[in-house]
């Protein structure tokens, strides 16, 4: 394996018994077809996201390819099913894993971890690449899209959470017909979806025959600029803005509001925002793995402001908008790195006023603290255990709490010499409550969830 997001998934489960004071941990592998094939040949059976099949000579090579535009234009399984990147609760006491391919879904039991079964689509939806950051709507159903290509573009869509059977609701063509833009995330408003498109494409000869471009098997051109596509959830419209270009990961939160400018309304999104994609090639594993290694590709919090009403509260028409905007005073104060935002879910699309992710104390190849935000006085708290490693942090409101920041903050750690911690913290203040000792090691993660006990 190459790259950071090309291992095979493996969830981790830590049940906190508030009763007893004490946790259990369990550790399992999702069973996928790319896992059972390892296990059993030894040998890789789809491409990962850097890491590309290994083939012997030119006889395979060209074998590789052909089953790979076969698998393409058939629409058969032309990625993995590796469902590495996260984990979505859902009703009936069920967990949805999930990474980027159609085929990349399965439901999973949260008492065991034990795979249930693969999620197979009977609907006309076309597409084999999705994303793994759905988004929750007001009415509780689930907001994703999924891409097609070439020649294709989003098929946005709302899925039922209990039957996940899917209604399409938009379309948004590429721009380039022959190379998609990667989009890793979106945001949710009370009223619509917001994806944002930073100018990174796919490079569709490096995907299928597996040669190496500057970033994985993408390509840079930052003269495209961003699109921001402003899709309404009702069905009635989409609206394609421009923007100067930026990459991201991942988008915080996002909320409607009066305009400041005119009687309409605008739409905030805030979001990590990275200048280029270096961050990417950051991850592979020969720079982490390097000493003592390049710094951390630098990422701030930001503020992309977005028409959406006008005064009469018609949608507002395609725009040129400017560059996202600094939210926080001093960006030193947490290593400008912003990463993994998280916040208390029940502000998800809503006016907020608190940001958690993980930060930087350099010189650091990775983020390597925890930082709460506030968005309103642009101030900053972080946290750091030297030589430890977080993953991304975890907003738990009290149950009966009012205010926003009422609730922990649970973080996976890992530790100097390896071991495995989670700890809680105060969200209030980022003061530690309690760590949590994990009786075996654990790998660098991704995304997790909180679920609650039933009664």
């Amino acid at each position: 394996m190459e790259h950071l997001f090309d291992g095979f998934a493996c969830l981790t489960r830590i049940h906190l018994d508030g009763l007893t004071g004490r946790a259990t941990a369990s550790q399992r592998f999702l069973d996928t077809d790319a896992y059972r094939s390892f296990r059993e040949t030894g040998r890789m059976k789809y491409r990962e996201f850097q890491t590309p099949v290994p083939a012997d000579g030119p006889v395979g090579r060209a074998q590789a390819v052909l089953e790979n535009i076969t698998a393409l234009m058939s629409k058969g399984r032309a990625f993995t099913d590796n469902a590495s990147v996260n984990l979505i609760p859902l009703r009936g006491n069920r967990l949805l894993a999930l990474s980027e391919s159609r085929s990349a879904a399965y439901i999973v039991d949260p008492a065991t971890l034990a795979t249930v079964r693969q999620v197979e689509y009977d609907d006309d939806l076309p597409g084999d690449l999705t994303t793994a950051h759905p988004k929750v709507a007001p009415d509780g159903s689930i907001i994703n899209f999924t891409r097609s290509l070439p020649l294709g573009g989003y098929h946005v869509y709302r899925q039922d959470p209990v039957t996940l059977r899917r209604t399409r609701i938009a379309f948004i063509g590429d721009r380039d017909p022959v190379a998609p833009c990667w989009v890793h995330d979106m945001a949710i408003t009370s009223s619509s979806l917001v994806v944002v498109e930073p100018p990174l494409f796919f490079n569709m000869a490096s995907l299928i025959i597996g040669t190496k471009r500057p970033y994985a098997f993408m390509d840079w051109k930052p003269e495209a600029g961003s699109r921001v596509h402003v899709i309404a959830l009702d069905g009635s419209g989409v609206v394609t803005h421009t923007a100067p270009p930026f990459f991201t990961f991942h988008l915080g939160n996002a909320f409607e509001r009066p305009s400041g400018t005119s009687s309409g309304t605008e739409i905030c999104v805030d979001f990590s925002v990275y200048d280029d994609p270096e961050i990417i090639n950051d991850l592979s594993l020969d720079r982490l793995n390097a000493f003592p290694g390049k710094d951390v590709s630098p990422s701030r919090l930001r503020r992309l402001v977005i028409p959406l009403r006008d005064a009469a509260s018609r949608p507002v028409g395609p725009s040129a908008l400017a560059a996202p905007v600094p939210l926080l005073t001093d960006e030193d104060a947490y290593g400008n790195f912003f990463e993994f935002p998280a916040i208390n879910p029940r502000f998800q699309g809503k006016p907020y006023r608190y940001m958690y992710g993980t930060a930087a104390i350099r010189p650091t190849n990775m983020g390597n603290a925890l930082a709460r935000h506030d968005v309103e006085k642009g101030s900053s708290i972080v946290c750091c255990i030297p030589g430890s490693m977080p993953g991304e942090p975890i907003f738990v409101p009290r149950p009966d709490g009012s205010a926003e920041d009422d609730g922990v903050l649970l973080a996976l750690k890992i530790m100097p010499g390896g071991r495995s911690v989670l700890c809680v913290y105060d969200a209030a203040d980022m003061s530690g409550l309690a760590n949590v000792d994990l009786p075996f090691n654990v790998s660098y993660r991704f995304h997790g969830a909180y679920v609650a006990a039933k009664d």
